[in-house]
């Protein structure tokens, strides 16, 4: 591959890992539009071959790294988050499965700790995508696959999709593509669906979670003369249920947040934050709630913000 073949690969994968625009980077690199654009499309360039221009955008991208996430806080290891990881494990092998449970069961902060723990490295084992109450497109599926995956820049679906591809078939190692708050799709059938399919056309290489409460487990209901029986002999070959920290786990959280405190105020923290399952009628910590009280009691005794969870 020739430099200037290779910046112009290395420019897509840059807008999509960034969300940056052809215009946005010339603007960064000193260039125009125009100019970038021509690049891009390989069409005649006013330097000769563009070898200039190879150049000058390869120093600017090592001088200007996409930023790499940031742990979203301390993670204290509890019963769920070590059932949680055995399942990842499960998945980035390419496998599929579904992880549930109750608010406050630390799900979206584990996932969130350990994708951005994997960005770091050149082939990222997690892709971590959180939906919305309001849904997802498709294509926003996808543009979010291909931005984990660092997969060259597409601006149409159809594009999109074949980048990912792209990306996925030059993967060493499988990837898992973790959909969170996956209850939020019950009524985006064309976006589980086109996951899906992404996930069977990436093969080997693809893993896919489905994580989120309780409403998961009625995402593949059939409606909609959709019966979801490809799904659902993908997504039941594993599947776990979580809740929150017992009350020994939330000891040792208080104890990591606040240091040595009254027992009086342990007991007050925990009773505020205790609640039941109502599948198990097990006692467990919201740990939501838990990490909330300890917010408000550092700030109150001047210490800032708690970032653990």
């Amino acid at each position: 591959m020739s430099p200037r073949d290779e910046a112009r690969q290395v420019l897509h994968v840059y807008m999509s890992r960034t969300g940056l625009s052809l215009g946005q980077i010339a603007d960064r690199a000193g260039y125009s539009a125009a100019s970038l654009r021509q690049f891009s499309s390989q069409a005649r360039y006013g330097d000769g071959n563009g070898d200039v221009t190879a150049a000058k955008l390869t120093a600017f991208f090592k001088d200007n790294p996409p930023p790499a996430p940031e742990l979203p806080g301390k993670l204290y290891e509890t019963e769920a988050t070590r059932e949680m990881d055995k399942l990842l494990a499960y998945i980035a092998r390419g496998r599929w499965g579904t992880c549930y449970g109750p608010a406050g069961a630390q799900k979206t902060f584990l996932l969130e700790y350990r994708a951005a723990e994997a960005a770091v490295d050149s082939e990222p084992r997690i892709v971590h995508i959180r939906t919305s109450p309001s849904g997802m497109s498709p294509a926003v599926l996808l543009r979010r696959i291909a931005a984990g995956l660092a997969a060259p820049y597409a601006q149409y679906v159809d594009g999109i999709r074949q980048s990912v591809l792209y990306a996925l078939r030059r993967r060493k190692t499988p990837v898992a593509i973790v959909l969170d708050e996956a209850q939020h799709l019950f009524k985006w059938v064309d976006t589980i669906e086109t996951l899906r399919e992404t996930g069977d056309l990436g093969g080997w290489r693809v893993g896919i979670l489905l994580a989120g409460n309780e409403q998961v487990t009625q995402l593949f209901s059939p409606r909609r003369g959709q019966h979801f029986e490809q799904w659902r002999s993908r997504i039941q070959q594993k599947e776990i249920r979580v809740l929150g920290p017992s009350r020994e786990e939330a000891r040792k959280m208080i104890a990591g947040e606040l240091g040595e405190v009254k027992e009086a105020v342990t007991e007050m923290i925990l009773k505020g934050c205790m609640v039941a399952d109502p599948l198990s009628k097990r006692q467990y910590v919201n740990a939501r709630r838990l990490f909330n009280v300890l917010r408000d009691t550092n700030e109150a005794r001047g210490k800032g913000n708690s970032k653990a969870h």
